[in-house]
């Protein structure tokens, strides 16, 4: 039987997974976490790991700071919540009532709070209202994880104020041939500029920039088009023309963002290779810029910036930073 510790350590590996931790990191989170996957056990334990690191506890699901809700009843549904005798005039437990009145207060222990739905497409409408205004207007200090198997069911108001992850997302490295072969003539690109270009090889490294956006935009384009024809036959009905441009476009940022992450492990490795090759000098600063510049143009990415423009200013860029004195 796989434990949840196998279980984590396999999700380690998977994009998603990756994209959370390096946020948490950098403390750009977001306050409102949509977690969606088949396996809600997967779910659970990605979201009570960030949890821990959030709360810096080992037992974050028993921490004074941490809150959850979950469908209760013969309906299992997740609902508002109405006081009366029974409850002594609170809100009663597993009520989103309960829920927001608890993450409004101050923290137990003076640090982060964090909140948890499982199974969050249960809530039922009043609820789902309430829950959205505080999704809207979070108390300091809180972050908010919604676990789904059917993020569709959820309003879209809410899905759209939230960052969304699928669990598993691509547990390993993209298996396209065209990619592997772009990765392994990237490196080979970057071999050129740490040998020193010269007469002969100036011109190859110039078209090889521009060869290489051109194929990285085709890739791109390829794998968006044949995960949006499986998505979109699984789309329920209500689903709108505009809402459906969104995810499909949403798919393309999501496989950017795993290319992307492809580049710096290439890159990373590039540097590996070269300090095994001069007697353990690792060309660190050069790594470090290579990785800054590229998540900066991954950054103008994220703002609507020209995507070839933004990938043409990373090969640019490392132009300078391999051929460079270190």
């Amino acid at each position: 039987m796989v434990t949840d510790s196998d279980l984590l350590n396999t999700l380690r590996d998977s994009r998603a997974f990756q994209i959370l931790e390096r946020s948490l990191d950098k403390r750009r989170l977001g306050h409102g976490i949509l977690l969606n996957g088949e396996n809600l056990r997967e779910l659970e334990l990605v979201a009570a790991h960030i949890a821990g690191t959030l709360l810096k506890s080992d037992a974050p699901l028993e921490h004074p700071d941490c809150f959850t809700c979950r469908p209760r009843g013969k309906s299992r549904q997740m609902t508002i919540g109405r006081k009366d005798e029974k409850t002594n005039g609170e809100w009663p437990q597993g009520t989103i009532r309960r829920l927001v009145a608890d993450i409004a207060k101050t923290s137990n222990q003076g640090g982060n709070k964090v909140a948890i739905l499982y199974e969050a497409d249960r809530m039922n409408d009043p609820a789902a209202n309430a829950f959205l205004k505080t999704l809207e207007e979070p108390p300091a200090g809180t972050t908010l994880f919604l676990l789904t198997t059917r993020p569709y069911d959820l309003l879209d108001t809410i899905r759209s104020r939230c960052l969304n992850f699928r669990i598993p997302a691509e547990l390993e490295t993209i298996g396209d041939s065209e990619w592997r072969e772009w990765v392994q003539d990237y490196r080979e690109w970057l071999g050129r500029l740490i040998a020193g270009p010269n007469k002969k090889s100036i011109p190859h490294i110039v078209l090889g920039a521009y060869g290489l956006n051109a194929r990285f935009q085709n890739s791109l384009e390829a794998m968006t088009k044949e995960a949006w024809k499986a998505t979109r036959e699984q789309l329920p009905e209500h689903i709108t023309s505009e809402e459906k441009d969104a995810m499909e476009s949403g798919l393309s940022k999501g496989f950017r963002k795993q290319l992307f992450g492809e580049i710096e492990k290439a890159t990373a490795q590039f540097a590996r290779d070269i300090e095994s090759l001069n007697s353990g000098q690792l060309p660190a600063e050069a790594l470090h810029r290579a990785t800054e510049t590229l998540e900066k143009s991954a950054a103008l990415m994220e703002i609507n910036f020209n995507q070839v423009a933004a990938l043409e200013l990373f090969f640019l860029s490392s132009l300078k930073i391999w051929t460079s004195p270190r």
